[in-house]
């Protein structure tokens, strides 16, 4: 599909712009006081939070048992039990306990099967190690988290989302790899894009032996994926990166998401003002790649990288909101304040995000 000026403004819509107004000026930190574009300090890549699995699936519940990080697991709540009483005090709001559950509605459980010949062996302008450099021949599992950001719907190469933006492809059949390999392609299919971390999915090696795995709440649940995807957009600097997944059988889960990834819009952007002033975090992942959690927190320092002209901050934040290995990858929400995504630990017991906006003015 022929990429276009308005796919770009879908990423811009749910991951930039839904920030809130107030920026907490006392609370913005500059990286050593440089200028964009000059090296970051090797010690502010956190230690990646991605579980690694020799046997697959079969021996995640081992690494939730051995935990050295969060033993016990005590600051995570199930998502089958999250209940509007264990929000803190002051955030017991339903709007926020509804946000919180449409985004763990949209909360996926990322596997990548294989490692990229091709990932690089530093973070960018650092001596800190890049994840998983030399390890192709490694056959274990590697699992992370994400959060589906957009739905589109296509027919006959024409395609809208959730906010009304309208897409045009170079084709008019379905580029979903049972399409491609039939002699009669669909006219019609859903396009699902994903937002995780590139240190989960480097490039299209990866992606292409990647699986999604939706509504993952309990043991027991369903095993609605996603697979063979591809690289929609990557930064290894932001540590951003978005996939893209076609259907054309499942129409039922391409209306339910697409419901879904609207509510979340209407409830982020109404909630931005009524909690402009807040440090509430919180985020939906895959401890261990095992059942959805939610936690809670807050956000305590936004370290601005760059401050660009359209009164928005690039920036990385750190954050309180209990993670663990499994978590690398998922949405870090902070309500009337911005989007990220989880990009690792540090030794003080603080996380940090990978680059993300926030407004300033």
């Amino acid at each position: 599909m022929k990429p276009t000026k308005r796919k770009r403004k879908l990423i811009d819509q749910k991951q930039v712009s839904l920030k809130s107004k107030n920026s907490r000026h006392h609370e913005t930190k500059y990286l050593k006081g440089k200028p964009a574009g000059q090296s970051v300090p090797s010690k502010f890549f956190g230690k990646h939070e991605t579980q690694v699995s020799e046997h697959g699936e079969v021996n995640l519940h081992k690494h939730v048992i051995s935990c050295k990080k969060n033993p016990g697991h005590t600051k995570f709540i199930p998502i089958e039990s999250f209940c509007l009483n264990h929000l803190p005090k002051y955030y017991r709001d339903a709007e926020l306990y509804d946000l919180i559950k449409v985004v763990a509605e949209l909360a996926v459980r990322v596997e990548v099967k294989v490692t990229s010949p091709r990932r690089v062996e530093f973070w960018p302008d650092s001596d800190a190690p890049y994840p998983f450099y030399n390890s192709v021949s490694t056959k274990s599992s590697r699992y992370g988290s994400g959060e589906l950001m957009n739905v589109i719907k296509w027919a006959e190469g024409a395609g809208y989302d959730v906010i009304g933006d309208r897409y045009e492809s170079d084709s008019m059949d379905c580029p979903c790899c049972k399409c491609q390999d039939c002699g009669q392609p669909s006219r019609v299919w859903w396009e699902f894009t994903v937002l995780t971390a590139t240190h989960v999915v480097f490039d299209d090696v990866e992606a292409d032996q990647t699986v999604c795995r939706l509504f993952y709440d309990t043991q027991s649940s369903p095993g609605t994926i996603l697979d063979h995807g591809r690289i929609y957009r990557s930064s290894i600097r932001e540590d951003v990166c978005v996939l893209s997944f076609t259907t054309c059988d499942n129409h039922d889960l391409g209306n339910l998401l697409f419901g879904n990834v609207e509510n979340w819009f209407k409830l982020w952007q109404k909630l931005q003002e009524k909690f402009e002033r807040s440090r509430f975090t919180f985020i939906v992942s895959h401890p261990h790649g095992c059942p959805k959690q939610v936690s809670f927190g807050q956000w305590v320092h936004n370290y601005v990288v760059d401050r660009s002209s359209d009164q928005r901050d690039m920036s990385k934040l750190t954050y309180t909101t209990c993670t663990c290995p499994g978590s690398s990858g998922a949405g870090v929400f902070c309500v009337g304040f911005g989007e990220h995504v989880h990009s690792g630990s540090f030794d003080t017991k603080l996380n940090v995000s990978g680059f993300g906006f926030s407004n300033w003015n």
